[in-house]
């Protein structure tokens, strides 16, 4: 709303000097520059009292206004109010002033202002992040040899006591602050979340000592346009690869988060109950926290949010990919939009059923969970944090915060269920 309203003003600005320039035949150099000052003195102002949120947003457009106001004052000293450019040189001037404008309000037009989406819970969460390097590992992405850090940001409750474990797992280029909402409920609700960072399969990581790795350009260009330009065997050496460096990840991170929950080490590890552990993920990682429960004995359920099950793939033929029928053997919730058949399941894997609601349909105990008018990021935050970005990668044309506050409903119930044993559980197929 914010952004709509100083986009307005600012051209009613720009049309309203156009218009008086051409019928006074003045530049009115003098009230531009009050003008541009005067919006940059109470944006500023709006700052500081909160109106206006976030410094990155709001700080490019003010700069802005604040050089042009010293232009349109230099301007004046030099030419006077009465130097009338050409009429296309001033339609030019007040075009490019308008394109400035959308640009240093970027920042505002991609990341809104909205309102944080508040927990249900009553306890009060909080953060901490770690970054921790793996000895045993290289890491395959630099060539310097470097160890694989990973960094893990920590939501948990400011409140004595115990709590179940439960890791996230981001999408493909993604952050680990992906589902934040999910987390912060999570928490809420006697939760200890650790967010898992992938480097390089991140979109960026920012580690604990405040450095950052972007993502990396050849994975992300393989997950964009793989299956268009390379073999079902090509791609499924690609996932393989994938799966191993993300299941790797979290068997380092549980690992370690284990052992520091055996020292009572700090707040948040103080605050784990070691015998109850749930994974959960969206997309790619939650593929990876599927092929994980697979892996270890101490998950106790496995929740995943519109990934496809890449670890569950043993092959290629004439067909397709192919896929045993081995049991499940964890508690597991399949998370999925209504669009997943829309979006040419049936030409990956031919004739046969998608992965997913095979794994489901062979599992010891497992359910399928389907979001109507929903699509692939309407399982994380991107939708409410950064409409014009998300709309990019799909989205439904359900409400997206509805949809999300939903969906952290079911992933509370559902651990509720099977880490605490607290609550019946009463999930619906459809939503």
């Amino acid at each position: 709303m914010w952004t709509n309203i100083i986009l307005s003003v600012l051209a009613a600005m720009e049309i309203g000097f156009l218009v008086w320039d051409l019928v006074s035949k003045t530049t009115h150099y003098r009230l531009k520059t009050a003008a541009r000052f005067g919006l940059a003195a109470v944006l500023t102002l709006l700052m500081l009292f909160g109106v206006l949120q976030g410094f990155s947003r709001y700080a490019g457009i003010i700069f802005l206004l604040t050089v042009m106001g010293i232009v349109s004052l230099f301007s004046l000293r030099k030419k006077g109010e009465r130097d009338i450019p050409r009429l296309s040189r001033r339609i030019w001037r007040a075009v490019g002033s308008m394109m400035l404008y959308l640009t240093f309000l970027m920042p505002a037009i991609m990341f809104p202002q909205v309102d944080e989406i508040a927990v249900t819970g009553d306890l009060p969460v909080e953060i901490a992040l770690y970054t921790w390097t793996d000895e045993n590992r290289e890491e395959t992405f630099a060539d310097n040899g470097e160890k694989r850090k990973i960094t893990v940001k920590f939501y948990y409750p400011d409140a004595e006591g115990r709590y179940p474990l439960a890791v996230y797992s981001h999408g493909a280029a993604s952050t680990m602050d992906a589902n934040d909402s999910t987390c912060r409920e999570l928490a809420s609700h006697g939760y200890v979340v650790a967010a898992v960072a992938h480097p390089y399969h991140a979109m960026f990581v920012t580690d604990a000592d405040g450095v950052t790795t972007s993502v990396d350009p050849a994975f992300m260009q393989l997950v964009m346009s793989g299956p268009l330009t390379h073999t079902n065997e090509e791609m499924l050496a690609f996932y393989k690869e994938w799966m191993k460096t993300r299941t790797d990840d979290l068997h380092f991170v549980l690992d370690t988060i284990l052992r520091c929950a055996s020292r009572n080490e700090a707040e948040a590890f103080a605050r784990i109950d070691p015998q109850h552990i749930g994974l959960f993920g969206h997309s790619m990682g939650g593929a990876a926290c599927e092929a994980l429960g697979r892996q270890r004995d101490d998950i106790d359920a496995v929740i995943v949010l519109e990934g496809m099950m890449l670890g569950e793939l043993t092959g290629v033929d004439e067909t397709g990919f192919t896929y045993g029928n081995t049991p499940y053997p964890l508690p597991l919730l399949d998370i999925n939009s209504d669009s997943i058949a829309l979006r040419g399941m049936e030409q990956m894997f031919g004739s046969r059923e998608y992965v997913n609601f095979n794994v489901v349909k062979n599992a010891t105990d497992a359910r399928e969970v389907t979001f109507r008018n929903a699509a692939h990021m309407n399982f994380c935050d991107l939708p409410t944090v950064s409409p014009v970005m998300a709309s990019l990668f799909g989205v439904g044309s359900r409400d997206p915060r509805e949809c999300i506050v939903t969906v952290n409903g079911i992933v509370t119930e559902y651990f509720d269920h099977y880490l605490k044993g607290e609550s019946p559980l009463d999930i619906a197929e459809e939503y």
